[in-house]
């Protein structure tokens, strides 16, 4: 039988703010100023670029294959939108909850809660934490009042943690201020494309309502709606964030220490090539992209990516409420 690794348990950030100084003179690895620490646990195996590449461009090739190969044929064959979504979607997302539930049982030869929480970062949010959460979940939905939110949220978070990280702040409304004026990009990055948008996808994308999802008219069917959140928070935020920031983020900080987050959002935006036709598509994510990244290595916690990932898929669901409503 081979040895069972034993669980290692975090404190949370709030307890782990004093010792920063300490941290920073006896291991430079895991203590930086605006990330107090990150992952240093042996029995996990760093993820080098090349590793994070693999990592990252084998789910987005299984989504490109099911999305822009196996649904066309199956709509060429009289499939159903109904079924063509949970083959080429639903599919792919549940496989990568799979994936992250067989790398943890690998990696600790266990499927326990306490393991699943330790590993994959899933600890209690302190008062910091939730206003970290809050602030991304605001900036993940954008708008004057999202992006209001992230402010003052993050404002408040770097006052409760400490006030020597006031620096953050600045830094923090200027990438608000980009991410707000990106689209001035939008004529010239829209120039490169990557391949062209076919009328399959076009159609797919428009089959999530207001008028009916998936072929399914949308009106009075207030099952859809919950079924569909289901979905969403289950198996598209839930296998993506226990993937991503659960297993794959922990091992890139071993590699990149206080950079991993910027690699990490990077090729999280890369990933989603499959619904990115051009550049430009794909540099707009990138500002929820990093921000998502940069405060779960911060808080060395995936729920706020969680919460954040949820209010960023918004308004797919949002719009079947209104034509559920209708």
């Amino acid at each position: 039988m081979p040895n069972t690794p034993t669980s290692t348990v975090y404190p949370p950030a709030s307890e782990v703010m004093p010792q920063t100084t300490k941290l920073l003179k006896s291991s430079p690895r895991t203590a930086h100023g605006y990330t107090p620490f990150v992952t240093t646990r042996t029995n996990i195996a760093p993820a080098s670029l090349a590793t994070a590449l693999v990592l990252f461009l084998l789910p987005a090739a299984l989504f490109t294959l099911a999305i822009h190969l196996v649904g066309p044929v199956m709509r060429l064959h009289g499939s159903t939108w109904w079924v063509t979504y949970h083959v080429i979607l639903v599919l792919p997302m549940a496989l990568l909850l799979a994936a992250a539930l067989v790398a943890l049982r690998l990696e600790t030869h266990s499927l326990s809660w306490p393991r699943v929480r330790d590993r994959f970062r899933l600890r209690r949010l302190n008062r910091s934490g939730w206003l970290w959460s809050m602030a991304l979940a605001g900036f993940m939905y954008g708008g004057n009042v999202g992006d209001g939110i992230a402010l003052v949220g993050s404002g408040l978070a770097l006052w409760i943690e400490s006030r020597k990280n006031a620096f953050l702040w600045p830094l923090i409304a200027g990438f608000t201020w980009a991410k707000r004026n990106l689209g001035a990009l939008q004529p010239l990055l829209e120039k490169i494309r990557f391949y062209e948008q076919s009328e399959f996808v076009k159609e797919f994308l428009s089959r999530f309502g207001p008028g009916d999802f998936m072929g399914i008219p949308l009106a009075g069917a207030w099952w859809l709606v919950f079924y569909y959140a289901a979905i969403l928070l289950i198996l598209n935020v839930g296998g993506e964030e226990l993937w991503w920031r659960g297993y794959v983020l922990p091992r890139q900080e071993l590699a990149c220490g206080k950079w991993a987050w910027i690699v990490h959002g990077a090729l999280w935006a890369v990933f989603h090539i499959f619904f990115q036709p051009t550049l430009w598509d794909m540099v707009r994510m990138c500002p929820t992209c990093l921000a998502l990244a940069f405060v779960c290595q911060r808080l060395q916690n995936t729920w706020p990516g969680v919460i954040g990932h949820t209010f960023g898929n918004m308004p797919f669901l949002l719009q079947l409420v209104r034509g559920a409503a209708n």
